[in-house]
């Protein structure tokens, strides 16, 4: 198996902490997004990543690889057999991609691409926009969620994909140097810091914490 991207990417670590649950072997090659590396740009055209392959299987969106490795695997990441579930974890992770990525991202980019990556300086208006008018809704949504269910994890008793896809764009924010307010998200707190203790979390925001281009 062959994973194109760079750990700072949040959907090259939501396929990260999949391929680290699952336990699977395979080589990971760092290419920035827009890479015109021929092999690369046969497998995402547009030049997103991630970009995976695996003995003749092509694709590049995030979710879809993911898909592929817990459905081939058998793991109970998904349940596939349950339609309520099954909806519950597709749902989480279209709303982490789409929703909660707006978020998080601007200080992912303020904070640690563009002074660490580019050399440019922070703009922490924009980190101020973020934490005080993006994030404090998608908070309380994700905390409420939890709080209704009275569930450990995002889509149930068990942890799974939705907690993988949830958490792989929160950790933008411990990149960042935030920290969740525990106080005003308290069972959003709690989740976070039962998921961080995962040791698929941890090899991947320690990969993305480390990396260097």
């Amino acid at each position: 198996m062959l994973l194109y991207g760079v750990p700072l990417s949040p959907f090259v670590r939501k396929t990260l902490f999949t391929l680290y649950e699952l336990d699977l072997p395979f080589e990971q090659v760092i290419t920035p997004p827009g890479s015109d590396a021929p092999a690369f740009r046969e497998i995402s055209p547009l030049g997103r990543i991630p970009g995976f392959a695996d003995d003749g299987v092509k694709m590049w969106d995030s979710s879809a690889i993911c898909h592929y490795l817990i459905r081939g695997q058998g793991s109970a990441l998904i349940d596939y057999a349950t339609p309520q579930t099954l909806a519950r974890v597709i749902a989480w992770d279209k709303y982490a991609d789409d929703v909660l990525a707006e978020a998080v991202f601007p200080p992912l980019i303020e904070r640690v691409v563009k002074p660490i990556r580019l050399g440019t300086d922070a703009d922490e208006d924009v980190v101020t926009h973020a934490l005080n008018e993006l994030l404090p809704p998608v908070g309380d949504y994700l905390n409420d969620s939890l709080a209704k269910s009275g569930d450990a994890w995002l889509a149930g008793g068990a942890f799974s994909y939705a907690d993988i896809a949830v958490g792989a764009h929160l950790t933008n924010l411990l990149l960042a140097g935030i920290a969740l307010d525990g106080k005003r998200w308290p069972a959003l707190g709690e989740w976070f810091t039962r998921l961080q203790q995962r040791d698929a979390f941890q090899r991947m925001y320690q990969e993305a914490r480390d990396f260097r281009l």
